[in-house]
């Protein structure tokens, strides 16, 4: 077997032991905050019968765990309807419908309350995530495969799995959206890259179908529509050609075009049909200021930097110096003006920090491309002098040793989900148990 999928291979058991052991995993705390809100369209539909129904989750968290603290983003339906539904988009709901199906069953076959909230609907949602990370990782290692070598591939896999703050929302928070979404920006890679390799329908639509996902997820995630547009483009003259190509392959584009509309209706629908109005800013007392980003805060500080909390991602920055323009100058362009982008628009958001969570968890979307501009810098070390290669590869290990250390200290509640500081942070650095 590969080497990368010995890397994958390993992933996939540390996860899984740090899911199966977190602390939240036997007192059933999997819907509160984020990722409650994110569940709560599939209860309210399929068991409770009322799409604008999403405090009956509510009810039952209170219920099941009196007493606990927790917030899912509900909101009032507007008129005075009485009904509530979820800020958050339904495209984690979505992801998540087959294996609350396949929960729902077996919940009234082993006995337990077919309410949506006992033991199997919660679990099968964090194992459901951890799912969508190791097949989004699948999905990036067949791609860096088809471009790399593969002990290249290896290192890459091994930095983006357990590097980053992926790990963290591949186990201890799987319930979150962020893993779905690192599949689907993964497959929108995949599909871009074997599109203007073949220019075959098929991954036209593909392109069309996990932008559409990963939009119905988190509308931001648009931005990414900046990847298939901007492939290639090395010159002027490349820039002149685009359209040409573009009208060449017109029905294609206008199918893939339909099928990101017809994903993206859904979330209208769902506004028609439980507020009375297509479209619903359901964000109420939050918005961008594009005016005031907080770039400083959102890459370096203690309490959510992205730098800070997964510096390897400062590391494979460091291709866009020359490494990937030699290694992979297709990615060029689309690496530097999507990064500059989503990191811009992530940051205006007012509440910089996104809650609670371990890093900067909104870029996490941000990965799958990331890990074409480290493999670009690990193949041009390779080629190179090997005491560069060498230590290249040993600042990878100590990044990986410190993100898998700082992903232990988070769920054991030595770093803090929010309220992180420079004294804390060095107080408790070599502390394991909080």
């Amino acid at each position: 077997m590969r080497a990368s999928y010995w890397v994958l291979l390993l992933m996939g058991v540390l996860a899984t032991l740090l899911q199966f052991q977190d602390r939240r995993w036997k007192p059933l705390e999997v819907f509160d905050y984020d990722s409650g809100g994110y569940y709560v369209y599939l209860p309210s539909a399929f068991i409770y019968h009322d799409l604008a129904g999403a405090d009956s989750l509510a009810r039952l968290h209170e219920a099941y765990l009196p007493g606990k603290e927790f917030n899912m983003g509900l909101v009032a339906v507007p008129g005075g309807s009485g009904g509530t539904i979820s800020k958050y988009p339904l495209g984690m709901a979505l992801a998540n419908l087959p294996w609350f199906g396949g929960a729902h069953l077996y919940a009234g076959w082993a006995g337990y309350a077919q309410d949506g909230f006992t033991r199997p609907y919660q679990q099968i949602t964090m194992v459901a995530g951890l799912a969508h990370a190791l097949l989004g990782l699948l999905v990036l290692a067949g791609l860096l495969r088809r471009l790399f070598p593969d002990s290249v591939a290896a290192w890459t896999l091994a930095v983006i799995g357990l590097g980053t703050n992926l790990l963290c929302y591949a186990s201890l928070e799987a319930a979150m959206a962020h893993a779905p979404l690192f599949l689907w920006q993964a497959a929108l890679l995949y599909c871009t890259v074997r599109w203007y390799e073949t220019f075959r329908p098929g991954f036209m639509l593909g392109i069309g179908l996990f932008l559409g996902l990963a939009v119905l997820t988190r509308p931001t995630e648009i931005l990414y529509v900046l990847v298939p547009l901007l492939w290639g483009l090395r010159s002027v003259a490349s820039l002149r050609s685009r359209p040409a190509l573009w009208w060449q392959h017109r029905g294609q584009l206008a199918m893939a075009a339909l099928l990101l509309l017809a994903i993206g209706s859904l979330q209208l629908l769902f506004w028609r049909a439980t507020t009375g109005h297509w479209l619903f800013y359901s964000y109420q007392g939050e918005a961008f200021d594009f005016r005031h980003p907080h770039l400083l805060d959102g890459l370096f500080s203690f309490r959510k930097g992205w730098l800070l909390y997964t510096p390897l991602a400062g590391v494979a920055l460091l291709s866009l110096g020359g490494a990937l323009q030699r290694q992979l100058p297709a990615a060029w362009v689309p690496l530097l003006v999507t990064v500059v982008g989503v990191v811009y628009v992530t940051f205006s958001w007012e509440q910089w920090w996104y809650g609670g969570g371990f890093g900067a968890r909104a870029l996490i979307s941000l990965y799958p491309l990331l890990a074409l501009g480290l493999a670009s810098l690990l193949a041009q070390a390779r080629a190179g002098r090997r005491f560069g290669y060498g230590l290249l590869r040993g600042v990878l290990v100590l990044g990986i040793l410190l993100s898998c250390l700082q992903t232990w200290q988070f769920g054991a509640g030595t770093l803090h989900w929010d309220e992180t500081t420079a004294e804390s942070y060095f107080a408790n650095f070599f502390t394991i148990k909080h």
